[in-house]
């Protein structure tokens, strides 16, 4: 079993929480601040069998992919700012159990 944590940026929780459930995964969300994003974000936890990991992972990966933010102009050229969306951590969970 592992335990998925993800800090996903404030503005693509709901949407990514509602593709996990959709999947039938079950997720807690947790409200947070901090250095990993430097920005509003959201923790998403969700315990997971080892067969699930990599579909949990993928659906992370998709919602998430890096955006465009904003253009600006530096000089004569234009610079696209970009953000990544999510920072994901996958722990071992020894013992789980439900009361």
């Amino acid at each position: 079993m592992k335990l998925i944590v993800a800090v996903v940026n404030d503005q693509i929780a709901s949407g990514l929480i509602e593709k996990l459930t959709e999947r039938d995964f079950r997720v807690t969300k947790i409200s947070s601040s901090g250095g990993w994003l430097q920005k509003g974000n959201t923790t998403i936890i969700s315990g997971v069998d080892d067969d699930e990991e990599k579909i949990v992972l993928q659906i992370i990966k998709e919602y998430t992919q890096k955006k465009t933010l904003q253009q600006i102009e530096e000089g004569s050229s234009r610079k696209k700012l970009e953000e990544g969306m999510a920072t994901v951590f996958v722990l071992p969970v020894e013992k789980m159990f439900h009361f």
